[in-house]
């Protein structure tokens, strides 16, 4: 994935990217990996990429993060110099930024302190960031994301400065500006992926945070602009059992079918991880598209899911956790 020194149209990110779709986990590597007897076996399983060929070059610990984060800078460098669209950077550097945000904000508010930032690195400098995080100061940020982390100080001031709430706010803030880029791109279909995604994040926040007993008022932090869930307060406060009055009211979709799953007593894991498989069935079908955002995007997002995927297995592998226990963690896409 060399990038090119010019602006390029979605037919040439198109081709580069259909030269290295044989890179991509599919069933039968999963499986495979599964299998393995050992990290060494394991590590013969991994695809022909440059992270494999990183891997193969020190196999072990730090061969799996050199190699993966060798690929996620071959990947910014590609999109930095060849994205079509600033909307097709946005939904790939968005969540990158925003993690790499949150956990140099935290660490300071927590007093932990931490001397580098592993990334991925998107549109924002993660050394500027580290650097700033000793200051406070976040003028420099892209507006959009300077605007979002105003908003997660506002939760956490309003909470007492609790660092859940501002963790809930900025990852709604992320959310909401996943939406808002799915929106300016002008593809129906990538605006009803982030909508689905960020409404997986709303429901797994409220069951996870009623089985932590973390209170109402730090779980709303998290919902900006959910207005179905204005009168949920009190509810919320009752055993999961007695949600399903309140779902009967809601409108068919994620949200009503989570809640009621949660409250008949299914496993929390299990129900986010299959709302996470079926939101990328339905995107699939884009591995399929002639050029275009949505080809881009499926690419890319299932390239972060398998090096997710790869890192997951072979550290179970080093570490001896059994297969059945990493089945249960494989996504085919990162939200």
């Amino acid at each position: 994935m060399q990038p090119q020194n010019r602006k390029s149209d979605y037919n040439f990110v198109f081709g580069v990217f259909k030269s290295r779709e044989s890179e991509l986990l599919d069933d039968y590597h999963v499986e495979n990996l599964l299998r393995s007897g050992s990290f060494e076996e394991a590590v013969t399983q991994v695809p022909e990429s440059p992270f494999s060929d990183e891997l193969r070059k020190s196999a072990n610990e730090k061969g799996i993060d050199s190699g993966i984060s060798g690929e996620f800078n071959e990947i910014s460098s590609f999109l930095q110099l060849n994205a079509p669209s600033e909307e097709l950077k946005k939904l790939v550097f968005t969540p990158w930024d925003f993690f790499n945000l949150k956990v140099s904000v935290l660490s300071k508010l927590r007093e932990k302190k931490i001397d580098e930032l592993y990334g991925p690195e998107g549109d924002v400098s993660m050394e500027q960031l580290l650097s700033a995080t000793e200051e406070m100061n976040f003028s420099w940020l892209p507006q959009d994301i300077y605007d979002a982390l105003q908003e997660a100080w506002i939760a956490y001031y309003d909470a007492d400065k609790n660092t859940q709430a501002f963790e809930f706010a900025l990852d709604r803030e992320k959310n909401l500006l996943l939406i808002k880029t799915a929106a300016d791109s002008g593809s129906q279909e990538l605006l009803r992926f982030f909508t689905a995604a960020a409404e997986i994040k709303i429901s797994e926040l409220l069951i996870r945070g009623k089985t932590a007993g973390i209170e109402w008022d730090i779980v709303s932090a998290g919902l900006k602009n959910y207005h179905i869930l204005n009168n949920f307060k009190d509810t919320y406060a009752n055993t999961p059992q007695d949600w399903q009055g309140f779902t009967a009211g809601l409108r068919e979709g994620i949200l009503r079918r989570t809640l009621n799953e949660f409250s008949e007593g299914k496993n929390i894991s299990e129900i986010i991880l299959k709302l996470k498989h079926e939101l990328y069935r339905g995107i699939e079908k884009w591995r399929y598209y002639s050029p275009s955002i949505e080809y881009a995007y499926y690419f890319l997002s299932r390239k972060t899911a398998d090096l997710y995927n790869c890192r997951l297995i072979l550290l179970g592998k080093l570490n001896g956790i059994p297969s059945e226990t990493l089945q249960k963690r494989i996504l085919n896409v990162c939200i």
